[in-house]
């Protein structure tokens, strides 16, 4: 069967558009997304299903008796009910049926977020910096907005998250395109107990700092960025071994060898952390899995007697930077509880194998 070849500007429009459209998905992709809840203490049913929603910057408010007054001034700018949710400012109905208002607009500012803890033995404060500068000149009613929410809080266990416990913001940055302003902030224990934020070593990975830029006339979010409050891990730590004496360029060279090695095992290596709480008379664990620089497969886990993990992950595939949160069933045989010490096996790619190990203290019923 003889072909007929198309003509060449047909092609050269098909190879137009199909550029211009990927250029459109990559603009519409620069930032995340901003999903905003409105609950009453009581909560509304079936809300749940918005934790799995991956590559979204979300929050919950709760309005109402029990609520915030920062979560009230927020659903009465938007003009939001109890048991809504909004995204990027306007209603949102759900992932298919996402209107125009619901995608993000042009990235009008770089925020670039750092959080950090204070204190040595035990947490004493959250240091965070933001880094803000314009693309353009913003307007005068623009402000910074900083939250910190909690996971699994006493409004649902571990069926609740982002949680808005505190609220500030500041307009004290420089609004011209191209004037950067690190801007600092530091909130100590006693605030973060006063708002009903935990904050022992212990709760640490239940904690999440969300950075927007707003516009107060129209509520438009012109920049977002989160990120997650660290907690230890048991990836090896880079420059412990710190040689007792250095004789002679050889042995310099090696001790730098050893270096850029655990160097490289840190940024490639996996980080978890989790924690373990008692819900309805049975241990669950929830786990955070941040793959580093290179791919990898979760291939199990297990833990020390008298505990036991049920149904553990198999075989789960992470790319470079990805993270994934799994819930795990615990048992535990004896009659006392004492922390469960468990064992991730994962197979790095460049890095092979390795076992982690992640403690969980045992929290009780929520």
């Amino acid at each position: 069967m003889k072909r007929t070849p198309l003509p060449s500007s047909l092609i050269a429009l098909l190879v137009a558009s199909l550029l211009l459209s990927q250029l459109g998905s990559a603009a519409a992709a620069e930032r995340d997304p901003v999903r905003e809840w409105f609950k009453p203490a009581s909560g509304c049913d079936g809300w749940y299903q918005h934790i799995s929603d991956d590559d979204v910057i979300q929050l919950v408010w709760v309005v109402g008796e029990g609520g915030t007054l920062s979560a009230d001034q927020r659903a009465a700018a938007l003009g939001a009910e109890a048991c809504t949710g909004w995204q990027e400012a306007s209603p949102f109905g759900g992932e298919g049926a996402l209107s125009e208002e619901n995608v993000p607009g042009p990235l009008l500012a770089d925020l670039e977020l750092e959080v950090e803890l204070v204190g040595e033995s035990s947490p004493t404060a959250l240091q965070v910096s933001v880094k803000i500068t314009p693309l353009e000149e913003l307007p005068a009613s623009v402000n910074l907005r900083l939250m910190v929410t909690v996971d699994h809080g006493d409004e649902g266990g571990l069926d609740s998250h982002f949680v808005v416990h505190h609220y500030h913001w500041s307009s004290a940055f420089f609004h011209d395109a191209g004037n950067l302003t690190e801007w600092d902030y530091t909130i100590d224990s006693s605030r973060l107990t006063e708002d009903g934020i935990p904050f022992t070593n212990e709760d640490i990975w239940r904690l999440n700092v969300v950075a927007l830029l707003v516009d107060d006339l129209n509520n438009s979010i012109l920049a977002a960025t989160k990120s997650r409050v660290a907690t230890p891990s048991s990836v090896p730590p880079t420059g412990e071994a710190v040689p007792f004496i250095v004789v002679g360029i050889g042995l310099l060279a090696g001790f730098a060898v050893i270096v850029l090695a655990e160097r490289s095992r840190e940024v490639g290596l996996p980080h978890i952390s989790g924690g373990l709480q008692l819900v309805k008379g049975e241990w669950q664990a929830t786990v955070l899995v941040r793959a580093g620089k290179h791919d990898m497969v979760l291939k199990g886990a297990h833990s020390d007697a008298p505990w036991r993990i049920v149904k553990p992950p198999r075989g789960q595939r992470l790319a470079a930077g990805e993270e994934r949160t799994f819930r795990v069933r615990l048992r535990c045989s004896g009659d006392e509880t004492p922390e469960a010490l468990t064992r991730w096996e994962v197979d790095v790619e460049e890095l092979g194998g390795w076992v982690l190990d992640l403690r969980l203290p045992p929290r009780g019923e929520s």
